[in-house]
């Protein structure tokens, strides 16, 4: 949980503006019209979100990332992942925690190699990794597992920057001009959405048809 919590959490820091509360509190995703004073407008960072116009960081867990897991030498087992274009975090969860085993990571910007890690010691289940090229198209994990149990990944995750516009099959529904796009959870929570400039948004969330948005007014909060 600590590495999706951190991703969460993630936004960075930044003035809140005139914020306002959406009229219809039921599940499912929303749109929102960017008033005046709010182009920046964005939901709680824990709401999956983006806005027309801009990139959005996406997370996925797409099975075509993750390669290969292969034993190559006594004690040490390597697993390969590759990227689309503008991919800059890993997240990784194995099965069991790797009791401080030493894991080398290695980045490939095409045939060069970009270390990222080197024989760093891991405790726990989880390893985040994050490069700043964007061109990056694989990445290769080999944890020294000497004397411990054999490292067996469970889950990955990708974030990379996306336009939604530029995705021939996201539905016409999430392309309107100067919206904002945000999965409500329901519950009866109450979202607050702020104008908070410089914040990039994050969705885990990629779209299909049936996920058309309900178009929902706006109300000031004094």
């Amino acid at each position: 949980m600590g590495a999706l919590f951190a991703w969460m959490t993630a936004a960075v820091l930044a003035q809140s503006g005139p914020c306002w509360t959406p009229e219809d509190t039921s599940p499912g995703w929303k749109r929102v019209e960017l008033p005046d004073k709010g182009r920046a407008l964005m939901a709680p960072s824990d709401v999956d979100q983006f806005r027309s116009g801009e990139s959005v960081l996406l997370r996925e867990s797409n099975p075509r990332t993750y390669v290969s897991g292969t034993a190559t030498k006594l004690g040490r087992m390597v697993f390969t992942f590759q990227f689309p274009p503008n991919t800059r975090r890993l997240e990784l969860g194995f099965v069991e925690s790797l009791r401080g085993a030493q894991v080398d990571v290695t980045a490939y910007v095409g045939m060069r190699a970009l270390p990222l890690l080197d024989e760093k010691r891991i405790p726990g289940r989880e390893l985040a990794l994050e490069w700043g090229s964007e061109d990056v198209t694989s990445v290769v994990v080999e944890v020294h597992h000497h004397l411990r149990s054999r490292p067996v990944v469970s889950s990955w995750w990708t974030t990379r920057s996306a336009w939604p516009e530029q995705d021939t099959a996201l539905d016409a529904g999430f392309k309107s001009p100067r919206s904002l796009y945000f999965f409500h959870p329901g519950g009866g929570r109450v979202l607050h959405l702020c104008h908070r400039p410089g914040v990039s948004l994050r969705t885990s969330r990629w779209l299909r048809e049936e996920d058309r948005p309900t178009t929902v007014a706006l109300t000031p909060v004094p």
